[in-house]
């Protein structure tokens, strides 16, 4: 993982330090919004967000936030898309250090690791969809998040046609749908009317594969 993410309470998304430059202020405020916007997020979701509060939170004016977003849809657009960014990165190092035979699997793992780190991420990734449709952004940033979750997908699925598997659309949508629905079952706290470990329920479907 290639960003030092030491609170969870923003997704990870720290404001960062302060530089001398013009270029380099503008773009750490950029950052310090997009953080506070996680953060407001992670308490209202994006329907009960407003750029009111979104400022409050990043301590500025909403005419300062502005220049750099258009509004709170487009915040939370880059929110998840450095959300994403991230994790690729993720399971590209993950992979690229995993013997052959066991690609896919560290893939897998690797997305499992991510989210169980940084369950804010996940939560606001699915606070888009109420049912099976997506909501509240429009069709260009839902298609933009669209590709970045496809090269999610299409990074564990190369690492397990690396490992010399022909079904890897099924085994990533397994693995996929696996991790998603352990990780919603551990922060709704159902795992435990099953008596179970999510993390050694893990462990037992990756060995599985």
């Amino acid at each position: 993982m290639t960003k030092d993410r030491a609170d969870d309470s923003t997704g990870g998304l720290e404001a960062p330090a302060p530089r001398n430059n013009g270029d380099g202020q503008r773009e750490d405020k950029r950052e310090a919004i997009v953080a506070a916007a996680a953060r407001v997020f992670k308490e209202r979701g994006l329907e009960g967000a407003s750029m009111r509060l979104i400022a409050r939170e990043a301590g500025c004016t909403t005419g300062a936030i502005y220049p750099h977003f258009g509004g709170k849809e487009s915040l939370y657009a880059e929110v998840l898309a450095q959300s994403l960014a991230s994790l690729q990165q993720a399971i590209r190092d993950a992979i690229a250090i995993a013997p052959v035979g066991s690609q896919g699997r560290a893939g897998i793992k690797a997305f499992y690791d991510y989210y169980r780190a940084y369950p804010l991420e996940l939560t606001l990734g699915l606070y888009l969809y109420q049912g099976a449709r997506p909501v509240g952004l429009s069709e260009e940033l839902d298609r933009s998040l669209n590709c970045s979750l496809q090269t999610v997908f299409r990074l564990i699925a190369d690492g397990l046609a690396n490992d010399g598997y022909d079904d890897t659309a099924l085994r990533t949508t397994n693995g996929v749908a696996q991790v998603v629905g352990l990780l919603i079952l551990h922060q709704t706290r159902r795992l435990r009317l099953l008596e179970s470990n999510v993390d050694e329920q893990m462990t037992y479907f990756l060995q599985q594969l």
